[in-house]
């Protein structure tokens, strides 16, 4: 939000599950914002964002998908509450998004779906979340090619580690990741800068380029 608000936008649309944190948010944008705190996870969600398209016909420049959740541990361990909420937060969700804001998409617009660098390959004891990183990017690339016709790219933005409150939430975190951590300004910068370029995929660090690239030579085992 801080990156779009820098510009030019008539307004932005800021969804969000907080109405608290949305609120802090709006007090240090210039751009005219339009807070809408709803629960993705909740499919009648879509349906209130749908009314609003429909009453206000907004030209939308840019869809960001950002909204995300995931659980790490062993799969046993994994609730059946938690494998719901990854799924239809980071698949659903963003499906839903991405099919409700095309008819009022500009020519030329650009969507940015937040996936992974652990979209690349199947993750042990991050399964779930990595499994619904992978649909993301498989998703953001079908789709890039279907809207080409309308100037429309989509690109998956996959970063590795971001210094985060959802990082800091994880248990049990191997010390080593705690050094690929970068910070969400410089995801953020990135990912428009990638869209910009109309890129499918941009990972933001040498170190996730050098994940993506072994996804690509090396058998998955």
């Amino acid at each position: 939000a801080k990156e779009l608000d820098k510009m030019s936008f008539d307004e932005l649309w800021l969804i969000a599950k907080d109405d608290g944190l949305l609120d802090n948010i709006k007090h240090i944008l210039n751009t005219k914002t339009k807070l809408i705190p709803i629960d993705l996870s909740n499919s009648e969600s879509f349906n209130e964002i749908k009314k609003l398209y429909e009453e206000e016909s907004p030209e939308i420049e840019y869809l960001v998908c950002s909204a995300g959740v995931g659980f790490n541990g062993a799969f046993e361990n994994i609730t059946q509450k938690q494998i719901d909420l990854t799924v239809s937060i980071n698949c659903t969700a963003l499906s839903l998004l991405n099919s409700i804001s095309l008819p009022f998409l500009t020519r030329g617009a650009k969507i940015i779906n937040i996936a992974s660098g652990s979209g690349f390959m199947p993750q042990p004891y991050f399964a779930v979340y990595a499994a619904s990183k992978a649909y993301v990017i498989s998703l953001s690339r079908a789709l890039n090619y279907e809207l080409k016709k309308n100037k429309i790219s989509v690109t998956a933005v996959c970063p590795g580690p971001v210094n985060t409150s959802f990082f800091s939430s994880l248990e049990n975190v191997k010390e080593y990741k705690k050094k690929f951590l970068i910070t969400p300004q410089k995801v953020a910068m990135g990912a428009l800068k990638a869209a910009g370029k109309r890129k499918t995929i941009y990972t933001p660090t040498f170190s996730m380029k050098l994940v993506h690239l072994a996804s690509k030579l090396l058998p998955t085992s």
